[in-house]
């Protein structure tokens, strides 16, 4: 799991939020777990992002076997610990969009914060911070 800051240009909608490659895209998060529940799905699955800029707001759960590489998790006012909540029943979040086996490639992400298993949480509160 790493950080960068990259700049995001050239970035379209996707045409099909059901696609399982997303590249070059900017892509509201909210809008993809709505079109994974249409589907039948109660969490965005299987899906591999390229290079494309996640938005919220949002709050993300890496529920199991996420990627991340090189990915910008975004903007922390100088404090990662910002974008990390945990939910005092652990293991339960209600309002947080699950995502399972992703992959985020040269991806950054805007106005979200992240939840999930601790060894997760514990992984984006060791990245660098940018103010």
């Amino acid at each position: 799991m790493t950080t960068i800051q990259q700049g995001q240009t050239g970035l379209t909608r996707p045409t099909d939020l059901n696609a399982r490659v997303f590249e070059k895209n900017e892509v509201v998060l909210f809008d993809l777990f709505r079109e994974s529940l249409r589907a039948g799905s109660a969490m965005v699955e299987g899906r591999t992002f390229i290079n494309c800029r996640l938005d919220g707001p949002a709050v993300m759960a890496a529920v199991a076997g996420c990627e991340f590489d090189s990915t910008d998790f975004g903007y922390a006012s100088g404090d990662i610990r910002t974008m990390v909540i945990r939910s005092a029943a652990p293991g339960r979040m209600i309002g947080a969009l699950p995502f399972k086996d992703c992959k985020f490639i040269g991806c950054m992400f805007f106005a979200v914060g992240f939840t999930g298993p601790e060894t997760f949480l514990h992984q984006i509160l060791a990245l660098e911070t940018r103010a």
